[in-house]
């Protein structure tokens, strides 16, 4: 079974949605096509809405808040498992102080639905590959292909999350992950913690990730929590309070 390109999520709200500490375990595009999105970046507020993309490596933290326009918010979020060439990304200059925005134009907006309506059609892997390179390349063309990817250097925490994030809700064991990341129980750990990370801070933050998408699919508070791993809805709704700073029924509330 081929390893999905890109995964497509969408975010819907008919009421203000605060949130914070949500965590991007994978390069993730957002464009928020109703309503708009207040987001808080290095000490700085940026607004995003139909005219511009909020564009986010992975391994960030982000704190919004989501507003709807006559009783509606909604966003696609694209989040990228394939990365660039190594070469584009080494010949791109990064700056650590950039927005992590980009204007939407006529060539960026074509390149995106096709990336996400490729998925739809009878493709094959290698054609999709080439669409998603020409999406980079578009990126690449306008100096934003690092605001997606800072380098070709991916951290040992974005390659697990990336592999948890396939089963969030699986009993996951860390002697496992590691022999999927080609190393030792010890060496992970060692790794992690020199990420000042470690395995179950991670599996907890891809998890609480993907109980907000649940939620967006209108699962119940019981039925996520199962699916994010968590055999007390008591556990996980304190969980998903620490994280995000509102409870799962007062998320529910907002959509």
């Amino acid at each position: 079974m081929n390893k999905p390109l890109l995964h497509i999520t969408h975010f819907q709200g008919k009421r203000e949605q605060p949130l914070h500490n949500v965590f991007i375990h994978a390069p993730t595009l957002y464009w928020v096509e109703q309503g708009h999105k207040q987001l808080w970046w290095q000490e700085q507020s940026y607004e995003f809405n139909r005219a511009n993309w909020l564009v986010v490596p992975a391994g960030q933290y982000l704190t919004f808040v989501n507003t709807p326009m006559q009783n509606s918010f909604h966003a696609r979020a694209v989040t990228f498992f394939q990365p660039p060439p190594a070469e584009w990304l080494n010949q791109e200059a990064s700056s650590g102080g950039s927005a992590p925005m980009v204007k939407v134009n006529d060539a960026l907006r074509y390149c995106f639905e096709i990336i996400c309506d490729m998925s739809n059609k009878d493709l094959s892997v290698h054609t999709q590959q080439q669409l998603l390179l020409a999406f980079y390349a578009e990126l690449r063309h306008i100096g934003a292909l690092h605001l997606l990817f800072p380098n070709d250097n991916q951290q040992v925490r974005d390659k697990l999350a990336t592999y948890l994030s396939a089963a969030p809700g699986d009993d996951h064991k860390i002697e496992v992950a590691a022999q999927h990341l080609a190393m030792s129980r010890a060496t992970l750990t060692r790794k992690l913690a020199a990420e000042e990370t470690s395995f179950r801070h991670i599996l907890t933050e891809i998890r609480m990730s993907h109980a907000l998408g649940l939620l967006q699919r209108k699962f119940s508070q019981m039925d996520t929590a199962l699916a994010c791993g968590y055999q007390s809805e008591v556990r996980f709704t304190q969980r998903f309070k620490e994280q995000f700073g509102l409870t799962p029924r007062q998320y529910q509330m907002t959509l």
